[in-house]
């Protein structure tokens, strides 16, 4: 049963074939790069992170790992790190749980990053975007990620939006995107 949208991020994700290299662009507590490791098996996976906070929780949780690289950067400046094609991207916006809400993903950066690792995609690559509104910052970036997306080609992309029309409003939704050509 999916009753939370991480549940169901975690269905899309273990979806997944053929991941040889896939990037958590929010690595946070390191559960989504966890779960990544253990569900695709990816010959590398990448995760970004500002905090030191996320970069030794994602470690601890991890331990060392041939496959696994963290980055304490910005994803903006993924372009700066990865030149590999990539296979699946993942984000999980908003702020890191437990931590200071006042440090936020924000719309300028995600949309910058976003634009970078579209470019990295392969053919038939992924990207999957868990996004909560419950926030202001987080209400911002729903939007301006959505306008962003919009402008896409739909020849080049596929662009579907998941969410709970039974729960209140500003609750998450995911945004997958899959790359055509």
């Amino acid at each position: 049963m999916i009753e939370k949208i991480t549940d169901l991020a975690k269905k899309i994700i273990k979806d997944q074939k053929n991941v040889k290299i896939a990037v958590d662009m929010t690595a946070g507590t390191g559960k989504d790069s966890l779960f990544i490791l253990e569900n695709l098996e990816p010959g590398l996976l990448y995760s970004f992170d500002i905090q030191d906070e996320a970069e030794r929780k994602t470690k601890n949780l991890i331990g060392p790992r041939k496959n696994f690289k963290f980055i304490k950067d910005g994803h903006q400046n993924i372009d700066k790190h990865i030149t590999d094609k990539i296979d699946l991207g993942v984000y999980n916006l908003g702020y890191l749980p437990g931590s200071d809400q006042q440090i936020t993903t924000r719309s300028q950066t995600t949309i910058e990053s976003l634009d970078k690792l579209l470019k990295l995609l392969n053919k038939n690559g992924r990207i999957i975007l868990t996004i909560y509104r419950g926030h202001k910052e987080g209400n911002k970036e729903a939007k301006e990620i959505e306008t962003y997306l919009g402008g896409l080609k739909e020849k080049d992309y596929a662009c579907l939006k998941l969410s709970f029309p039974n729960k209140e409003e500003t609750s998450p939704y995911i945004i997958i995107i899959d790359k055509k050509f």
